[in-house]
């Protein structure tokens, strides 16, 4: 091989290395946002991708090492980046075909888990395979030795995989859908291959050209498959951080429109009057209890805007700010939930608690509503750090009202209990509602209302929200749903905090008790 052929050969290998490393960082990061829209965007969804992922790579590496030693040819080489296309247009295939069909029928904590490794092992597995072989290809053509090769090989794989990430991240996945993504690597794949070995690895040209014909022919097969049509559809989209599907579905002998952030029914409507469809969303109108005048408001998720819309809509002074990280949301409820254009509302896209860190003004009411995945409330937004900062923005008498989902029963009250506890160590005043049965242990959503100042916070009874003209009547029987744990349940419940919040953990029993409430109703 004279030195420009060598040349040649060298800069193929490394650009193959290169944009496969760069196809498994793609392939990973997306493969969470095939998931979340069944299991959330849970720790489980997270650690299940990236464990297959891993565990699919250190056997490529030993099982292309061992291949690359007994038979080092270029041929195979790009044949295995074929295969690894071809698995990716599969992945694809059940992607869109079965992953709706079993998801639901596993568990929200281990399904992740096997739904992981029936998608990507096989992908990640051979782009795992040609890193090794690589590095035999490149030192048996090159007398710089094993070394040399080898850091080459892991210089140029690892670069291709951070501009892989970050392309997923900045570009792709913000840009296109994620089924694009995947055909779009699959074919990129398949192509890749066969232009190695159409150029370095058989005398028998026609093999790379059949293969990219036979990868188109699968990339357009693939892409042109779609799911069962749903009546119930009215849009889809893939946002930065989650699933976004808006749906209209029957509720209550009603037709309503309903929010989806991944698998979590973020909020409704009503369509015939616009009105909010669920209970708990209902409860931010408690604020007329406490707060004398609403001249200021803050929601810290969006969503349907539900809660913003209704404040609007109920007073004439009040004005709105929205701290919603989504930056989807706002457009699509203005067209699609009919928020209307005011100058009172400022929509802020941004993390709700590094918007109260960075902001100097003070609310009468705080109204938090965040979820990162079903029952999984982000960790930031469950912290003493957290909460003390939202009473430090509060007026004098102001009140923060936030919803979290669970269950009192034995095994999952740990983080209603801790989220009581946690709360009480910054505010002075904590009341915490029960949405459907203060007795019950059926999951449901919880209502905590934390008063800033203690010159109406003992005085308050929320029997007197019988007097009260709220939006909503049926908040005039919230005495009724008031939960007052006593202090030996509160004593082993934890305070939240920054350096120690469990969280993921608590809400794993949430998610358990979910799917076994699922499986008595099958």
């Amino acid at each position: 091989m004279n030195r420009m052929n060598h040349r040649i050969y060298r800069a193929g290998l490394l650009l193959s290395v290169t944009l496969t490393g760069m196809a498994v960082l793609i392939i990973e990061i997306t493969a969470t946002r095939m998931l979340t829209p069944y299991f959330g965007s849970s720790i489980f969804t997270f650690s299940s991708v990236i464990s297959t992922i891993l565990f699919a790579l250190a056997a490529g590496y030993y099982l292309g090492g061992r291949i690359a030693d007994r038979k080092p040819s270029e041929r195979l080489f790009f044949g295995l980046i074929v295969l690894a296309g071809f698995c990716v247009l599969l992945l694809q295939l059940l992607h869109v075909e079965l992953l709706p069909r079993i998801a639901y029928r596993l568990s929200l904590v281990e399904g992740p888990l096997v739904v992981s490794l029936l998608l990507f092992l096989l992908p990640a597995l051979f782009l795992g395979m040609l890193s090794p072989y690589a590095i035999k290809l490149l030192h048996r053509s090159d007398a710089a030795g094993v070394g040399t090769a080898a850091g080459l090989v892991f210089f140029w794989s690892t670069l291709g995989s951070i501009v892989g990430s970050l392309v997923a991240g900045f570009w792709l996945i913000p840009g296109f859908g994620v089924n694009s993504i995947v055909v779009a690597i699959g074919l990129g794949l398949v192509l890749l291959g066969a232009i190695g070995l159409l150029v370095f690895g058989s005398e028998r040209k026609a093999e790379g050209s059949l293969l990219i014909v036979v990868g188109l022919a699968a990339a357009i097969g693939v892409a042109g498959f779609e799911s069962p049509r749903d009546e119930t559809l009215v849009y889809s989209t893939d946002g930065l951080y989650e699933k976004i599907v808006i749906r209209d579905i029957p509720y209550r002998g009603r037709k309503a429109r309903i929010l989806m952030q991944d698998r979590n029914i973020n909020s409704g409507m009503f369509l015939d009057d616009g009105r909010m469809a669920f209970d708990y969303t209902r409860y931010f109108d408690l604020y007329r209890l406490f707060v004398p005048r609403l001249e200021h408001a803050l929601a810290i998720g969006g969503g349907a805007y539900s809660v913003p819309k209704a404040i609007l809509r109920d007073t004439s002074a009040t004005r709105v700010d929205v701290a919603e990280i989504e930056p989807a949301l706002f457009p699509l409820a203005q067209r699609y939930f009919g928020l209307p254009e005011d100058a009172r509302l400022q929509n802020h896209v941004v993390d709700g608690r590094r918007f109260l860190q960075d902001s100097d003004k003070c609310y009468d009411l705080v109204f938090l509503d965040v979820y990162q995945s079903f029952a999984s409330v982000p960790m930031q937004f469950a912290t003493r750090e957290f909460f003390r900062l939202v009473n430090d923005r509060l007026t004098e008498e102001g009140v923060m009202i936030a919803n979290y989902y669970g269950s009192l029963a034995a095994d999952t009250r740990p983080l209603i209990l801790s989220l009581l506890k946690t709360m009480r160590s910054e505010f002075v005043r904590v009341y915490l509602l029960a949405t459907d049965d203060p007795a019950s242990e059926e999951l449901q959503n919880f209502i905590f209302v934390a008063l800033h100042s203690t010159s109406r916070g003992d005085a308050v009874d929320l029997g007197s929200a019988r007097r009260i003209d709220f939006s909503y009547p049926e908040l005039r029987r919230v005495d009724e749903f008031e939960l007052t744990p006593d202090e030996q349940d509160l004593s082993g419940a934890l305070v939240f905090s920054d350096d120690y919040a469990p969280v993921e953990l608590y809400s794993a029993r949430v998610l358990r008790h979910y799917d076994a409430m699922l499986a008595k109703k099958r």
